[in-house]
C-alpha cells in the first residue's frame, strides 16, 4: 500500500510539472505494446507465404503484401522508438529541473542551524543522490510494465490457441524474478544508505584535491598523499562492499534466470515434437517459438521494472521525507516597520548547537537603543559570531528570545525583517561572477540609472571606487579565475566587495563580523569612518578583534564563555582595569 501511493504521488507530481509530455509518453508506450504481436502474426504470414511460393510455385503477390505489412510494422516501431526516446529526455529535463528547484527552495527555507550537523548533511545528500536516479525512472517504468502488461496479454491469448497450459506456466515463471529483483533492490539500498556518510568524506577529499581553496597548503604541507590514501581507502572500500552484494545478486539472478530459459526452451522442444504429430505449419512453429520468447521477454521486463520500482521508491521516499521537512512558519508574519522605536532587545537566550550539550551562549541580556553603535568583542570562542546570527534570525536560540522595536524577531515575515536587515560575516562568499553581480547579487540594465547610483555609492563607501576603475570592464568584469577571463582579487579586495555588499542595502540595521580583518590600516580607518557617517541615525553592530575600532563605539559588550563580563565605553572599560582593558594592552604592545 506504501508503494501504490508512493507510486501515485510521483505520477501525478510528474503529470503536473509536464501533461502533455506525460500523456505524449503514455501514447506511444500503448501503441508500442500492440507492436510485438503484430509482428509475431505478419511474421507467421510471411514465412507460410514464402514457403507457398517455394515449395508449391504459389504467386508471390501474397508474400510480398506480407512483407510490405512486415516493414511498416518496424518502420512504425522504429518511429515511435525514436518518439519515446527524445520525449523522455524532454520530460527528463523538464522534472530533474523540478525537483532541483523544489530541494533549492527547502534549503532556503530550512533554518540554518540544519546545515550545523552531519545527520542534517547526511540527508541532503541521499536527497540529492536520488533527484537523477529516481523520480522520472519510476515513471517510464511504470509505463513499462502497463505496455508489457498489454502485450502480455496478448502473448498469451495467443499461447492459449496452442494449449491452454501454455499461459499458466508461463505466468509461473514470474514469481521467482519478482522475488530476486526484491531482494536486490533491498539489498543495494542498504548498503547506499548505510554508506552515505563515508561517501560524502570521500567526495570531500576528493574535492580538496580539486579545487583551488585548498592547493596552496597540500602542496606546501605535502598532504596529496594522506588526502589519496584517505579517498582511496574510502573509495574501494564502499565499492568492495557493493560488488560483494552486486556479485551477490549476480549469482541469484543467473540461477534464477537460467532456469526461466530452460524452461522457455523445454516448451519449444515439446512443441516441436507435437508439432511433427499435429502437422503445424512452419509459419506457425515461427509464431509459437517468437510467443514463447516475447513472453518470457515480457515477464523479465515486468519483474525488472516492479523490481527497480521497489528499489527506487526506497531513495525516492527519502528525496520527499527531505521535501516534507517542516519549516517553521511564523505565526503573524508581521512587516518590519522602521524606525525600531524600541531598538533590539536580547532576552535571557540560551544557545546549545545541535548534539552539543554545552551551551555557546548563556543567558544573553542586551539592549541596543536605536541608533546606537556597539562592538562586541571577546577571545576566539566566545561566541561572538553565534550571537550575530542568533541576532540576524539565521539560528533560533535553544531559550529565550530576540526582540526588534519590541516585537519578537520570529513574528516578523522573513522578507520584510531581512529587507531592512544587513551584514559583513568574517566567513563571507566570494561569488565568481561580474563585479556588480557580486554586489548588487543581480544583473542591472544598463539604463536603471537608480541602481547605478547605488551601486557607486556602496562601493564607495566600502572604499574600492579605484579598485573598479582599475579593472579592464570596470564593473563588468568577471571576477575569480573559475570561468573565462576572469580576475583573481586579494583577499582585502574580496572583503571590500563584501562590505559593499551591505552597503548596497536600505539597511536600518548592520552587523559587521570582523568587517576588515584582512584589509590595510589606512582602509579600515576608511571604511570605519564611512560606516560611523553612514550609519547616522542607524543601528549598528560590529565585531573586532583589533580593539582599536572600538573607539568608534557607543558602547562595548565583552564576551567570555558565552557571557557578557563587562560593558561600557572604551575610556571607561580602559579604566577598569579588567579584561577589556588586558586585551586592549597585549595588542597595544606590538605597536610600541
Amino acid at each position: 500500500m506504501k508503494y501504490a501511493n508512493l507510486m501515485f504521488k510521483v505520477m501525478m507530481q510528474v503529470y503536473r510539472i509536464s501533461p502533455r509530455m506525460f500523456t505524449r509518453s503514455t501514447m506511444i508506450y500503448l501503441l508500442q505494446a500492440f507492436l510485438p504481436i503484430a509482428q509475431i502474426y505478419v511474421t507467421a504470414q510471411v514465412i507460410d507465404a514464402i514457403t507457398g511460393v517455394l515449395t508449391r510455385d504459389e504467386a508471390p503477390y501474397l508474400a510480398l503484401y506480407w512483407l510490405l505489412l512486415q516493414m511498416a510494422v518496424i518502420l512504425i516501431g522504429l518511429v515511435l522508438a525514436s518518439l519515446q526516446k527524445y520525449t523522455e529526455r524532454k520530460m527528463n529535463a523538464y522534472v530533474s529541473y523540478w525537483f532541483n528547484l523544489q530541494v533549492s527552495e527547502k534549503l532556503s527555507k530550512l533554518p540554518f542551524v540544519f546545515f550545523e550537523s552531519p545527520e542534517s548533511y547526511d540527508k541532503l545528500q541521499r536527497a540529492l543522490r536520488n533527484l537523477n536516479i529516481c523520480g522520472i525512472n519510476m515513471v517510464f517504468y511504470m509505463f513499462s510494465i502497463i505496455q508489457n502488461l498489454i502485450t502480455l496479454t496478448g502473448l498469451l491469448v495467443l499461447l492459449f490457441s496452442f494449449h491452454y497450459i501454455l499461459p499458466i506456466v508461463m505466468l509461473l515463471l514470474i514469481v521467482p524474478l519478482l522475488i530476486i529483483q526484491k531482494k536486490e533492490g533491498t539489498s543495494r539500498f542498504v548498503v547506499i544508505h548505510q554508506q552515505t556518510a563515508s561517501s560524502r568524506m570521500a567526495a570531500y577529499m576528493n574535492q580538496l584535491l580539486q579545487t583551488k581553496e585548498a592547493a596552496k597548503e597540500i602542496r606546501l604541507f605535502h598532504a596529496k598523499d594522506y588526502l589519496l590514501n584517505k579517498w582511496r581507502g574510502i573509495y574501494f572500500n564502499n565499492t568492495y562492499e557493493m560488488l560483494g552484494v552486486e556479485r551477490k545478486n549476480m549469482k541469484n539472478r543467473l540461477i534464477v534466470e537460467s532456469a526461466v530459459t530452460i524452461c522457455s526452451f523445454s516448451i519449444l522442444a515439446v512443441f516441436l515434437w507435437l508439432g511433427s504429430r499435429v502437422k503445424l505449419t512452419i509459419g506457425s512453429y515461427v509464431a509459437l517459438y517468437q510467443a514463447v520468447q516475447d513472453t518470457r521477454y515480457s515477464i523479465q521486463n515486468i519483474s525488472q521494472n516492479i523490481g527497480q520500482i521497489y528499489h527506487d521508491g526506497l531513495f525516492i521516499h527519502e528525496l520527499f521525507e527531505f521535501l516534507d521537512t517542516p519549516v517553521p512558519q511564523p505565526e503573524k508574519a508581521l512587516p518590519m516597520t522602521t524606525p525600531l522605536q524600541e531598538g533590539i532587545e536580547v532576552d535571557r537566550v540560551t544557545f546549545c548547537y545541535p548534539n552539543q550539550d554545552k551551551p555557546v551562549l548563556d543567558d544573553l541580556r542586551i539592549r541596543i537603543k536605536p541608533g546606537e553603535k556597539v562592538a562586541i568583542v571577546g577571545e576566539n570562542g566566545a561566541g561572538k559570531s553565534t550571537l550575530v546570527k542568533i541576532m540576524l534570525g539565521l539560528y533560533e536560540p535553544t531559550h529565550g528570545v530576540v526582540r526588534y522595536g519590541g516585537i519578537p524577531i520570529q513574528d516578523y515575515d522573513s522578507a520584510s525583517f531581512r529587507s531592512k536587515v544587513t551584514a559583513v560575516f568574517q566567513d563571507f562568499y566570494r561569488y565568481e561572477w561580474t563585479l556588480e553581480a557580486n554586489i548588487a547579487l543581480r544583473e542591472h540594465a544598463p539604463d536603471d540609472r537608480q541602481a547605478h547610483r547605488r551601486l557607486n555609492h556602496a562601493m564607495e563607501k566600502a572604499s574600492m571606487t579605484l579598485l573598479a576603475d582599475s579593472l579592464p570592464d570596470g564593473v563588468s568584469t568577471q571576477l575569480g579565475t573559475r570561468f573565462s577571463g576572469g580576475r583573481e582579487l586579494s583577499q582585502g579586495q574580496w572583503q571590500k566587495v563584501a562590505i559593499a555588499r551591505a552597503f548596497y542595502r536600505d539597511f536600518e540595521v548592520i552587523y559587521l563580523d570582523e568587517p576588515t580583518a584582512a584589509v590595510d590600516p589606512l582602509t579600515e580607518s576608511a571604511i570605519f569612518e564611512s560606516l560611523m557617517s553612514m550609519t547616522e541615525g542607524k543601528t549598528a553592530i560590529f565585531i573586532s578583534h583589533r580593539l582599536g575600532s572600538c573607539r568608534h563605539a557607543d558602547r562595548i559588550l565583552v564576551l567570555k564563555e558565552g557571557r557578557i563580563i563587562e560593558e561600557g565605553r572604551h575610556e571607561e572599560l580602559i579604566e577598569q582595569g579588567a579584561h577589556y582593558a588586558e586585551m586592549f594592552n597585549k595588542q597595544a604592545e606590538w605597536y610600541r
